[in-house]
């Protein structure tokens, strides 16, 4: 069968048509679906480093930004009281505690803690009735009621947690869990 450029005319943009839904397709399914799900953690140990302490993190949702020292170097990281006891967190009498990474596991930028589900919804067109953590790069959300888990956007793996323990009202941070992605891959 000969092609003429009446056949081409229909040709290429129909190829085209079906590459670009083919491709959103499966961006779709990776966005949505693809994500890496949180277990218990394996943990490395650390220098012990006070982060909070419990009265400053008295209601859920409070949250403090901190660094912390590993291998590599400082470690951007946040801990924050949750309205519910998730793994790798820690619970003192009533109150539950996580400790985060802040760097995002798609491309390493740092994401932020974002306290209006409205806005996240605005920027990060990701609607939850709760807080979460966004990366203002690529627009992915981290929930920390599911321990960090990456929920939409690029990020497939979810945010590192730090060990966290109490000591009398103080909260230390006494290591990360391993892999420290995107830091260290092992």
């Amino acid at each position: 069968m000969k092609l003429n450029r009446r056949d081409l005319i229909w040709i290429f943009p129909s190829a085209i048509t079906a590459g670009f839904f083919g491709w959103l397709g499966w961006r779709t399914v990776y966005i949505q679906l693809l994500k890496t799900g949180v277990g218990a953690p394996v943990w490395k140990d650390g220098p012990k480093v006070q982060v909070a302490s419990v009265a400053k993190l008295s209601t859920p949702w409070k949250f403090k930004y901190f660094r912390y020292p590993y291998a590599g170097g400082s470690l951007r990281a946040v801990v924050f009281s949750l309205p519910k006891a998730v793994p790798g967190g820690l619970s003192v009498d009533d109150k539950h505690f996580l400790a985060l990474s802040r760097i995002c596991t798609h491309l390493g930028c740092t994401v932020n803690f974002v306290d209006n589900p409205e806005l996240g919804a605005i920027a990060y067109n990701h609607r939850t009735d709760h807080p979460f953590l966004g990366c203002p790069c690529h627009f992915g959300a981290y929930d920390p009621l599911q321990a960090g888990k990456a929920v939409y956007g690029p990020p497939r793996y979810p945010l590192p947690r730090l060990r966290l323990e109490a000591q009398g009202q103080e909260l230390y941070v006494t290591g990360h869990e391993v892999p420290l992605r995107p830091l260290e891959e092992s």
